[in-house]
């Protein structure tokens, strides 16, 4: 395991926010995160990026593309936490069909105490799945 300084939280951001036309990745010698973007940069921009990474492509980790499924299966788990029924049964039914994270987060949005629940709930997992990230790629944050 090599040891590299990183801004977990700034990796985390990338972990969130990568999805098609959005792309991150991570120096391993310096912990320093690229960024590319279809839509907001200037294609001059993006070839100088990737040109860089083109002289030691090894030094550099994609960030792997964020998955609706883990999401989808976060908000099972924080549903199957909860001990109080009658928010358990409306997040179920949220849950259900298309629109269901709009509908889950909707559902929330009666229960403050509960959506600051959801939202330690949700880092704590994404952090787990970045640390899980790096170890399989033999970092270790310094």
């Amino acid at each position: 395991m090599r040891k590299v300084k990183i801004n977990l939280s700034e990796l985390m951001d990338a972990f969130e926010n990568c999805r098609s036309g959005y792309e991150f990745y991570l120096d391993t010698k310096t912990g320093e995160l690229l960024y590319t973007s279809d839509e907001f940069m200037d294609p001059e921009e993006t070839k100088k990026i990737y040109e860089r990474m083109e002289d030691e492509p090894e030094r550099y980790l994609s960030v792997p593309e964020r998955s609706s499924r883990e999401g989808y299966q976060d908000m099972v788990a924080f549903t199957e936490s909860l001990e109080d029924e009658d928010l358990q049964e409306k997040l179920w039914i949220a849950l259900n069909g298309r629109g269901a994270f709009r509908r889950f987060k909707d559902v929330l949005l009666n229960y403050p105490e509960k959506r600051e629940e959801w939202f330690a709930f949700k880092d704590e997992r994404l952090e787990r799945r970045v640390m899980d990230w790096l170890e399989e790629n033999g970092i270790e944050l310094a």
